[in-house]
């Protein structure tokens, strides 16, 4: 008798430690968010089994270091226009990656290939984690660090700065997006990292799908785990050329691979 009740007992704690242990590895939502990945399967999301499969209950994205081009993994349970974006974020060392967002699936460019705006995740670099980046497309939009207004003419300009800190790899960090209108803000762990407002009518997107990649180069692995996305109205204004003026003394954001920044005597045209 004495041992049933002992094994009663037992069972009783270790059934009420079990939506605890549940809820950690799963946390409900914040307030107005809604859970984009349910931590058991693929379920909702389209991309290739060779480089994406769930781990310990994140969405896991491997390579062995042989990839021709950036391959990506879709939400594909809907697109986002104004929303914001949380989502913990973990790579290896050299590891670099990305959360896409308003992109568009182009697979006349190849398997798997999402374009559009990208907030890189590449620990390796300061300067490039968390910044603007549009794949496939105009590029490197601001560095990490950089408040930027891109002209009507496509051309981003530095027109502030922000502090830029260390946010290393094989640990977890809270990426964060938050898109409303044509004003882009990116932060890691809370701490700023991009604010750019695009005036560039052809170039930008206001809508589009979600993504996440791996990345040409070394081995790497990356996981994603507590994705969560709130949409926001749907009319929110765009910002102007006259909201967003660009000074005399800002300079061109550095093209990818290199160059000099020039001053904004160029930028005229977008006061």
């Amino acid at each position: 008798m004495h041992r049933r009740i002992a094994l009663s007992l037992f069972l009783l704690a270790l059934g009420s430690t079990l939506p605890l242990r549940a809820q950690e590895q799963a946390p409900a939502p914040p307030e107005g968010f809604t859970a984009i990945f349910n931590g058991k399967d693929l379920s909702g999301w389209s991309g290739s089994e060779k480089y994406w499969s769930v781990e310990d209950g994140c969405l896991t994205g491997v390579t062995d270091g042989k990839l021709d081009y950036n391959r990506f993994i879709t939400w594909k349970d809907g697109k986002v226009k104004n929303f914001e974006l949380r989502v913990k974020v973990k790579v290896t060392t050299g590891g670099n990656s990305g959360l896409q967002y308003r992109g568009q699936e182009r697979p006349d460019l190849g398997e798997w290939v999402v374009t559009g705006y990208q907030c890189d995740v590449v620990p390796a670099r300061d300067d490039h984690n968390g910044m603007l980046y549009e794949e496939r497309g105009r590029r490197i939009l601001a560095h990490t660090g950089e408040k930027v207004v891109i002209d009507p003419q496509g051309q981003p300009w530095v027109v502030g700065k922000l502090p830029v800190q260390k946010f290393p790899a094989e640990t977890w960090h809270e990426y964060r997006v938050l898109v409303q209108g044509n004003h882009h803000q990116h932060w890691i762990d809370g701490v700023p990292t991009v604010d750019v407002i695009d005036l560039d009518e052809k170039g930008r997107a206001l809508e589009g799908v979600i993504a996440v990649q791996v990345h040409v180069g070394p081995v790497m692995k990356i996981q994603y785990k507590d994705f969560f996305v709130k949409h926001l109205p749907a009319d929110l204004p765009l910002l102007t050329a006259a909201q967003a003026p660009i000074p005399a003394e800002a300079v061109k954001v550095v093209p990818q691979g290199g160059g000099k920044p020039k001053k904004a005597a160029a930028a005229a045209p977008a006061k």
